[in-house]
């Protein structure tokens, strides 16, 4: 597998990011090996919560929520996805799948970082990916956050009576927008869905991993990996986890925002089905678009913070 690094200098002083890096090496499933970067702050013999981001984003999303964690007492690591943010960059769209996001996921986690009992914060493609990999470690996960992400499933014994999904039509249209469409960036489309004026620092600490459009492979993957169609296999791999989900009934929080334009209702995907996300209310943040965190990031800081200090 050929791969890109992102030089080290693209990372200097972004704002409001200011954290060492680290890495874990990954097999890269054709024989190889990549590196995985992720944020740790905070007291290291503090119990770790996990950020998994989403797509297009980076750890760069939780610069605001790490310091509230950190000051708190946690362990606070933040996880950058194959392909994205300091990661290595694998060149192809066909190396990325759901399935090694999946496991490069649990092996960071749970093989390399050897986490025996963490929360974990998800959000967008985090959701997914997130999920999937806890379904295999239930015992070592403390509690989840899940914010503005959903978990759509598919019983692989129910008869497709309908190929197209909803909303097919226009999610198909991105898709080929983003794939063929060679000035395709995705820190304006983020910057346009944030309620907010951001900053022009802010846009740029977004876009940095991102020197040139050769960068972005990863990112324009997880748009073509929306399941339009029901025949598409994450579906039904969903719904396997989803049945190993099913006996986790630790603290489940749906932490979303009212202006959310990807997944409003994403929550319900994963309650009733989810014995402890049942029995958690959501709460629904005001002022918030998809990417919450650069809307509201003190009062998403407050809900989460106050959710596990009283877990731990």
């Amino acid at each position: 597998m050929k791969i890109r690094k992102t030089p080290d200098e693209c990372f200097d002083n972004l704002p409001d990011y200011p954290f060492k890096p680290h890495y874990v090496e990954l097999d890269d499933f054709e024989g190889g090996t990549l590196n995985m970067h992720y944020v740790d702050e905070g007291p290291q013999d503090g119990t770790p919560v996990v950020m998994i981001h989403g797509n297009p984003t980076w750890s760069f999303m939780w610069r605001k929520l790490i310091p509230h964690l950190a000051d708190a007492g946690f362990r606070a690591i933040a996880i950058d996805l194959i392909g994205m943010g300091r990661s290595d960059k694998p060149t192809e769209m066909q190396d990325y799948t759901i399935l090694r996001h999946e496991k490069w996921v649990e092996s960071a986690l749970w093989d390399k970082l050897a986490l025996e009992s963490a929360h974990i914060i998800l959000h967008d493609w985090g959701g997914i990916v997130g999920l999937r990999a806890i379904a295999n470690h239930l015992d070592s996960v403390k509690s989840i956050i899940m914010s503005n992400t959903g978990f759509p499933v598919l019983d692989p014994d129910a008869p497709i009576t309908k190929m197209a999904r909803p909303g097919a039509g226009m999610l198909r249209a991105f898709q080929l927008y983003v794939r063929f469409d060679r000035n395709w960036r995705h820190w304006r489309m983020l910057s346009a869905m944030v309620k907010r004026s951001m900053p022009k620092e802010d846009v740029a600490g977004f876009a940095a991993p991102y020197p040139g459009k050769e960068y972005l492979t990863g990112n324009r993957q997880f748009t073509q990996m929306l399941p339009t169609r029901n025949d598409n296999p994450i579906l039904r791999e969903n719904w396997y986890a989803l049945q190993k989900l099913k006996r986790f009934e630790r603290p489940f929080l749906c932490l979303f925002s009212d202006k959310d334009q990807i997944a409003p209702k994403g929550h319900r995907s994963v309650r009733p089905a989810i014995p402890g996300a049942e029995a958690i209310e959501p709460i629904i943040l005001k002022g918030g678009s998809h990417f919450l965190l650069e809307d509201i990031p003190e009062e998403y800081a407050s809900e989460a913070v106050k959710f596990l200090t009283n877990i731990d």
